[in-house]
């Protein structure tokens, strides 16, 4: 039973090697993904579309890896609860290399169609807090931090301020420069995936707090708000 129990616990840290493996990769295409649109570079843009693959291989290896683990060993407690939540994370970091693909197809259409982004909209702010954010949220969970945890899903109202400020000067920029409407709309796109991956790292945060405690609660502004009106 002792060498069972060994076992166990060696997978479940393979699993924990795996998520960073995989959180890691796509915090670089995110990385990668804005500096292809913001320096219009064709090339980056195509290594992050083809990264994604990568990230699905991992996606499903890790997912197979957790339903063994589930029907193998029958996992309770804390045990469970990592586990379903490893299910849960890797659903998160799929969908931030998601959409960092969708922002490199954006740098990749700016790099063939108009050779630049508009000069007076800078997105680094906002792309430095998501990465952070998915960042730490691995941190936290390989870390078991629950402070760490709670202090992501506060920088996410920062990131949601970020997001708004950003969005108004792209509906100033096309009240004043109208022939600027394609790229702003497309930039605006490129701020919206943005928002959506600091979501997924408050996701991913959110679990961390539910497997130390074994209480699953929505810690940050919008997801309290979203409950109370859902």
């Amino acid at each position: 039973m002792l060498a069972v129990r060994q076992t166990f616990h060696e997978e479940l840290a393979v699993l924990d090697q795996q998520i960073v493996q995989m959180g890691t990769i796509t915090v670089k295409m995110v990385v990668d993904a804005v500096s292809a649109l913001q320096e219009c570079d064709i090339v980056l843009a195509e290594e992050v579309i083809n990264t994604d693959d990568v990230v699905d291989a991992l996606d499903l290896d890790i997912e197979t890896r957790c339903m063994n683990l589930l029907a193998l060993q029958q996992p309770v407690g804390r045990d469970l609860r990592k586990i379903g939540t490893a299910l849960k994370v890797i659903t998160d970091l799929e969908r931030i290399g998601d959409h960092a693909v969708d922002i490199s197809k954006i740098g990749r259409k700016f790099a063939q169609e108009y050779l630049t982004t508009p000069p007076m909209i800078d997105i680094g702010r906002l792309s430095s807090m998501a990465e952070g954010m998915v960042r730490d949220s691995l941190q936290a969970l390989v870390g078991h931090d629950i402070e760490l945890a709670r202090q992501i899903c506060a920088d996410d109202d920062a990131v949601d301020d970020e997001f708004k400020a950003l969005r108004e000067q792209l509906f100033d920029l096309t009240r004043t420069h109208t022939e600027m409407m394609p790229q702003a709309s497309y930039l605006l796109l490129a701020v919206v995936y943005l928002e959506r991956i600091a979501d997924h790292a408050t996701n991913i945060a959110e679990r961390v707090h539910y497997v130390e405690t074994g209480h699953l609660e929505q810690l940050s502004r919008v997801h309290r708000l979203a409950g109370a009106h859902g």
